[in-house]
């Protein structure tokens, strides 16, 4: 399972690609009483098609009750890995990582480089409309009697008449699909704060490949 946020320049037409170099920038915050660094660094790798690999080493809080040396703890700092490929030709950023990390670290990307990201907010209904099934539909402000959210599962879920009343008193948020990607079927779920996780089993420069084209939409 790979989570992927991909994040768009927000000016396209005055876009100039930056040099890309390695990077990286410390901060002090108060972690169990005591004031620890955390440390955010960026490494550029080999170009692969129109994007440059990108390597991040971020010192992340993990939040753990605990007791080290007889003094009570909330948490842990702890070093993360994450990739990332940055297109070259519009800026557009995908990342590797989950979404906590993904706006740091894209906020990180932003402010060495002058650059000015949003989150990819993708078309979940065209997606729908090009997925071979789709396995989940999840829908949030639903205004039927006393629901509010609400789910359906199990096969071109899309096709039902309970997606339909779902579809007509509530926003849909989530889906989870079955799609065609060089003529190999994949499965990953997508929501409308732009959110990927996949659960097949992919090499990265097929990520890229999908990501590209929902990208279109």
């Amino acid at each position: 399972m790979q989570a992927i946020s991909v994040f768009e320049i927000t000016n396209q037409e005055n876009f100039e690609a930056p040099t890309l170099s390695n990077k990286s920038r410390s901060e002090t915050r108060e972690l169990n009483e005591t004031q620890e660094t955390f440390r955010t660094e960026m490494f550029v790798n080999e170009t692969i098609t129109n994007y440059t690999k990108l390597s991040f080493a971020i010192d992340e809080e993990f939040k753990l009750r605990g007791k080290v040396f007889n003094q009570d703890i909330t948490g842990v700092v702890v070093k993360n890995t994450y990739d990332g490929y940055f297109n070259n030709t519009n800026g557009t950023l995908i990342l590797f990582a989950n979404r906590l990390s993904s706006d740091s670290i894209s906020d990180f990307v932003s402010s060495e480089f002058n650059l000015n990201y949003t989150k990819k907010i993708f078309d979940l209904e065209t997606i729908m409309d090009e997925s071979s099934d789709v396995r989940k539909t999840q829908f949030k402000n639903v205004r039927i009697q006393t629901l509010n959210g609400s789910s359906l599962n199990g096969s071109r879920v899309n096709q039902t008449e309970l997606y339909e009343l779902m579809y007509q008193n509530g926003d849909l948020s989530q889906i989870a699909v079955t799609y065609p990607i060089n003529n190999v079927e994949i499965s990953f779920s997508i929501s409308t704060s732009g959110a990927i996780v996949i659960f097949s089993t992919m090499e990265n420069t097929d990520i890229l490949t999908l990501v590209e084209e929902l990208f279109l939409y």
